[in-house]
């Protein structure tokens, strides 16, 4: 009994010190209030509102209160007469731009074969093959880690709107989606292990 109440209380002291590593700083406070009050401003004269409860600006000031403690932003965007359809739109912009910038992570990069020699990725057969599996695998695997801020539309004089929609991503989480797509896309496209192997350590940068 000693042991547990000892094991409690221990939980008791590192649970405020965990959760104060996910505060902001006074710093980063401002600097977000700043953030969200120019963005809200801009956004409402360029005639967009918020979808949803939440006032514009105290969304964006989560939003970018989250990407200080290391969330990183992703935006899709739509345009439809339907808001359900453009929401889904939105989605289907965001998975796609993630990973045409995951395959732009990779593509181009400098990979030798077994006796050194530089392989040409971007005219081989092979990569041609890989990069298009890598892309369409990254796009399948991301869609559980995108996670929707929020979404702003704008009605047109036709009656249509234009939708965009901001998720935030962990890169942590998302790597090790970047991670299987790409073994995966190896295995469909027949990559050779040596240059499945070089092109996986490129995977490992952060994604710009």
């Amino acid at each position: 009994m000693k042991k547990i109440i000892m094991f409690i209380m221990a939980l008791c002291l590192i649970a405020p010190a965990a959760m104060a590593q996910q505060a902001l700083t006074p710093k980063q406070e401002k600097l977000c209030n700043k953030n969200a009050k120019d963005r809200a401003k801009d956004l409402k004269k360029k005639g967009y509102e918020i979808m949803g409860s939440l006032p514009l600006q105290d969304a964006l000031y989560k939003h970018f209160a989250k990407m200080e403690l290391g969330a990183t932003e992703q935006q899709g965007n739509g345009h439809s007469k339907s808001k359900n359809n453009g929401r889904q739109m939105c989605l289907t912009s965001a998975m796609s731009e993630y990973a045409s910038k995951a395959v732009s992570q990779i593509k181009g990069r400098s990979v030798t074969d077994a006796y050194g020699n530089e392989i040409d990725t971007e005219n081989d057969p092979e990569f041609a093959r890989f990069y298009a599996a890598y892309e369409r695998l990254t796009q399948k695997e991301i869609k559980g880690e995108l996670q929707e801020s929020f979404t702003i539309v704008k009605e047109n004089a036709d009656g249509s709107y234009d939708f965009t929609m901001y998720f935030l991503v962990d890169e942590d989480k998302a790597l090790a989606r970047r991670q299987k797509a790409m073994k995966d896309a190896a295995a469909e496209s027949n990559l050779a292990q040596n240059y499945a192997k070089q092109v996986s350590e490129f995977i490992n940068e952060p994604l710009k």
